[in-house]
C-alpha cells in the first residue's frame, strides 16, 4: 500500500507540472485526452534490480488508478511511459536521458542511484528537464535551486539512524566495508562522521573500500578480518566491534567471501558478529534468493533489528 501511495503522489505530480508548463485553460486540457510523456531511468537488470523492477511495476498499478480516476472525473487522460534500463551503469543512464530529451520528455523518474543522478544532472539541469530520483541518497546531491528532486532522505539522516542503532546496541569500533561510488561513499562518510562524533571510546577503522567492478572479494575480506583482530588485540571485545557494509546487490559475494576465504584471520568473520548494511542492501532480492548469503546475513543480524525492523532497512 506505501508503494501504491507514493507512485499515485508521483504521478499526480507530473500530471500537476504539465499542466503548470502548458498553461492555459486547466480544464480545457484536462478533458482534452492528452498523453503525457513520462521518462523512467531504472536499474532492470545488473546489481540493484529490485527497486528498479518495483518502480516500474508500483508506476503500472498508479498509472491504471489515476487514468482510472480521470475518465470517470472530468473526460480523462493518459500517460505514455517510456522505460530504459541503465543496468546499473551511470554512463547508460546518460545515454538515456539524451534519447528520452530528443522524444520530448521533459521529466523522469529515476534513475536509483547517486553515482547515476550525479551523471545526468548537469544534461538535466541545462535542458530543464526535471529528475525525481526515488533512490538516490547522497548528500553532495542536496542542492538548491537544481532540477533534481529525491524521494529518499540523504545519507546524512541514514547515518543518524544507524549509527544510533549501532549505539543502542553498545557498538563501539566499526570497520567499514563500502562500494566506490557517489551514493556508498557518502554512507561511508557521514555514518564515520556520526559515529566519531559520539566521542572517546567509539572509533572507525580505516576498512576496505572496493571499486564497482570487483567480483573477487577475498582482499576485501581478508583486510576487514585483519582490522578486526587488530582491534581485539588491542583489547576491544568482540561484540563491540562491527562491520559496517554499504553495498549493492554484490553483498552476495562478499558474504560468500566471508564464509570461504582461507585467510586465517578470516575466523573473526564467521564467529557471532554483528553486520550493518546500508539501504542498497536491505530487501536485495539476489541477498534474499541466495541461501547461503541470506544464512550468513540472518546469523549476524543484531537482536535490536529483530525488535524494530524498519531500522534493519537503514
Amino acid at each position: 500500500m506505501n508503494i501504491r501511495f507514493v507512485s499515485r503522489v508521483i504521478v499526480c505530480g507530473l500530471v500537476l507540472a504539465f499542466i503548470g508548463q502548458a498553461g492555459g485553460d486547466q480544464s480545457a486540457q484536462l478533458h482534452s485526452q492528452r498523453v503525457f510523456k513520462v521518462g523512467v531511468i531504472a536499474t532492470l537488470t545488473g546489481s540493484g534490480f529490485t527497486l528498479g523492477r518495483d518502480t516500474v511495476a508500483a508506476l503500472q498499478i498508479a498509472e491504471e488508478q489515476i487514468e482510472a480516476d480521470a475518465i470517470s472525473q472530468h473526460g480523462g487522460y493518459r500517460f505514455k511511459f517510456f522505460v530504459r534500463d541503465n543496468q546499473h551503469d551511470p554512463s547508460k543512464a546518460l545515454e538515456a536521458i539524451q534519447d528520452l530529451d530528443k522524444r520530448g520528455v521533459q521529466i523522469i523518474i529515476g534513475p536509483q542511484t547517486s553515482s547515476a543522478v550525479n551523471m545526468i544532472k548537469p544534461y538535466a539541469d541545462a535542458h530543464n528537464i526535471l529528475v525525481i530520483s526515488q533512490g538516490s541518497t547522497a548528500s553532495s546531491l542536496s542542492i538548491a535551486g537544481d532540477n533534481i528532486f529525491r524521494l529518499c532522505p540523504d545519507d546524512r539522516l541514514e547515518a543518524d539512524a544507524i549509527v544510533a542503532l549501532m549505539k543502542h546496541d553498545g557498538i563501539q569500533h566499526i570497520v567499514p566495508l563500502w562500494r566506490n561510488d557517489a551514493g556508498n561513499n557518502g554512507l561511508h562518510d557521514s555514518v564515520q562522521a556520526k559515529f566519531q562524533a559520539l566521542g572517546g571510546g567509539y572509533t572507525v577503522a580505516a576498512g576496505f573500500q572496493y571499486e564497482p567492478t570487483t567480483t573477487d572479494f577475498t582482499a576485501a575480506t581478508s583486510s576487514i578480518a585483519s582490522q578486526i583482530k587488530s582491534l581485539q588485540d588491542g583489547g576491544a571485545q568482540a561484540s563491540t566491534i562491527a562491520v559496517y557494509l554499504a553495498a549493492f546487490d554484490e553483498v552476495v559475494d562478499v558474504f560468500h567471501s566471508a564464509q570461504t576465504n582461507s585467510d586465517p584471520n578470516a575466523t573473526t568473520l564467521r564467529s557471532p558478529r554483528h553486520w550493518y548494511g546500508s539501504d542498497g542492501v536491505a530487501l536485495s532480492a539476489a541477498l534474499t534468493g541466495d541461501a547461503n548469503a541470506a544464512a550468513f546475513a540472518e546469523r549476524r543480524l543484531p537482536k535490536s533489528n529483530l525488535r524494530t525492523p524498519r531500522f534493519a532497512a537503514e
